[in-house]
């Protein structure tokens, strides 16, 4: 079962997420960022001319841990966006705090994505006004709305991906079969070797491997077990 919600990008960012080790590497760049700042600024024009007006910029995925006492979120779809709008958040306002900033990351294409988009806007925060930063900084919790769809099961997860669109790079629902063998591996090294070795992979191959055999054999099967 999944619950979708409406949520602004502060409550989005303020709620206990994490990134599982399924994930792909953070690739947002300069150009992403850019465009993501000039969103903003279209949001916030419109929010000046319209009483109430809500700024949708986006979905994400997640998928609910709830073995825990206070559960946790996996992104599941939505990283790129959810990341980039953490490092404008932390940039407006640096006394900002969420689950996420105690996140570590390893991969070397991630920390250097993270580290020139933050250098990026903190670039451009320079260059603009106070003014100018506290409009943004209100939009991230007024405005600017995000579709939240939470999911139980993982599994649910594959009904939702291809409805969705965001900028940042799709994950397919090969990815999500990963996902499912990187949760039975509890050794952290093995895990590792397994995500760089699924990287390396050309995704297109997989993408095709899957799109052509694994998913109509899935169907196939689901057919065949109706008819029992």
């Amino acid at each position: 079962m999944s619950e979708a919600r409406i949520l602004s990008v502060e409550e989005l960012l303020k709620l206990d997420l994490v990134i599982p080790s399924y994930q792909r590497p953070y690739k947002w760049t300069e150009k992403n960022i850019r465009e993501l700042i000039l969103d903003i600024q279209k949001g916030i024009e419109d929010a000046n001319k319209y009483p109430n007006f809500k700024y949708r910029v986006g979905t994400v995925i997640l998928h609910a841990n709830t073995e825990e006492e206070k559960p946790t979120y996996d992104i599941v779809d939505g990283q790129q966006r959810i990341l980039s709008f953490l490092l404008l958040k932390l940039c407006l306002n640096p006394d900002f705090t969420c689950s996420l900033l105690s996140a570590t990351f390893s991969d070397k294409v991630t920390l250097g994505n993270l580290h020139s988009n933050s250098d990026r806007i903190r670039e451009w925060c320079s260059s603009v006004d106070d003014g100018v930063k506290e409009a943004f900084d209100k939009a991230l919790s007024e405005v600017l709305e995000v579709v939240v769809l939470t999911v139980n099961e993982l599994s649910e997860a594959f009904q939702l991906f291809d409805s969705q669109n965001t900028r940042g790079r799709e994950l397919y629902p090969h990815d999500l079969l990963k996902a499912y063998h990187l949760r039975e591996i509890h050794d952290k090294y093995d895990m590792q070797r397994a995500v760089l070795k699924w990287e390396s992979k050309d995704p297109k191959a997989i993408r095709e491997l899957f799109d052509n055999y694994l998913f109509p054999l899935w169907n196939w099967s689901k057919i065949g077990r109706a008819h029992v």
